[in-house]
């Protein structure tokens, strides 16, 4: 078969599948035509445009005309300072002065220490009026030896004073016991509360107590109350005086109870009881 006859063959065969009668040979025979067109065109069109490119005669020279202009800047001539001639500086004459001996260092006070001076502990000037109750008397056995204070109260006004010291003497054999009783409770500015607290003479006729106001009271009503006690008798017909003054600090110190412009006396006075006391009468049943 010669290369004719099969293209002959080929392209009868191609014509009775695009005429077929059946519709879907005619679409798929049509499809398939386009679908070789298409790849003969997609492969073909970009090579040809690359040889049309690269062809010397389908390119034809482009001349840019660049019009250039000249500008011509002129700058203006500044004119320039004369040098001025400065007058001559004569020279500053030299000035001797004695060597300084370096004097001795004087320590500089660490950050944190308070240079502000203490506050020395003494009675205020102005003493201010304290509010005192204290009962006037109390009843006791005659032969009674021992007696409790009943809680006392003392208070003042004055915003500017802080500090108070309650000074308590009594009669001769009279001995009083504040706080922890039986023990010497005496506390100095070398105990553990930062000497915020006095305590002085506990455990004799002569008790003086220093603090805050309110804690100074509170420190002579603790334990029960003040315990007082006799030496040699009774405390019956014996009596005891409160004083209060103002300091500037606590401070424990007899000295300053002569400052005391408010106070209170109590007087210890015996139960009314003797022979003639009569009994109510009562039934047993």
């Amino acid at each position: 078969m010669s290369f004719d006859e099969l293209i002959d063959r080929l392209k009868d065969r191609f014509f009775s599948y695009w005429r077929s009668e059946k519709r879907s040979v005619k679409l798929l025979s049509r499809l398939l035509a386009l679908t070789l067109f298409g790849a003969v065109i997609s492969t073909i069109a970009p090579t040809l445009a690359d040889e049309l490119s690269t062809d010397p005669a389908m390119l034809e020279p482009v001349v840019q005309t660049v019009e250039s202009t000249t500008t011509t800047i002129t700058i203006p001539e500044t004119p320039t300072a004369s040098p001025t001639t400065s007058p001559s500086q004569s020279p500053e004459p030299l000035i001797s002065r004695p060597p300084m001996t370096p004097s001795s260092p004087m320590p500089l006070p660490e950050s944190g220490e308070s240079v502000s001076a203490e506050v020395e502990a003494e009675p205020l000037a102005i003493q201010p009026k304290y509010t005192v109750r204290v009962p006037p008397s109390g009843a006791i056995d005659p032969r009674a030896t021992t007696y409790f204070l009943p809680h006392i109260f003392a208070s003042q006004d004055d915003p500017e004073v802080e500090f108070t010291m309650i000074c308590v003497r009594g009669s001769a054999g009279m001995r009083f016991d504040a706080m922890q009783k039986g023990v010497p409770s005496n506390m100095d500015s070398g105990n553990s509360n930062g000497g915020v607290e006095r305590l002085f003479g506990d455990l004799s006729g002569y008790l003086v107590i220093s603090a805050e106001t309110n804690r100074a009271v509170n420190l002579l009503n603790s334990y029960q109350g003040l315990f007082i006690s006799s030496l040699n008798g009774g405390l019956s017909g014996r009596s005891l005086s409160l004083d209060f003054v103002a300091v500037s600090k606590p401070v424990a110190d007899p000295a300053f109870c002569a400052a005391a412009r408010s106070g209170a006396t109590m007087t210890l006075r015996p139960l009314g009881l003797d022979l003639s006391t009569v009994k109510g009468g009562g039934k047993l049943k």
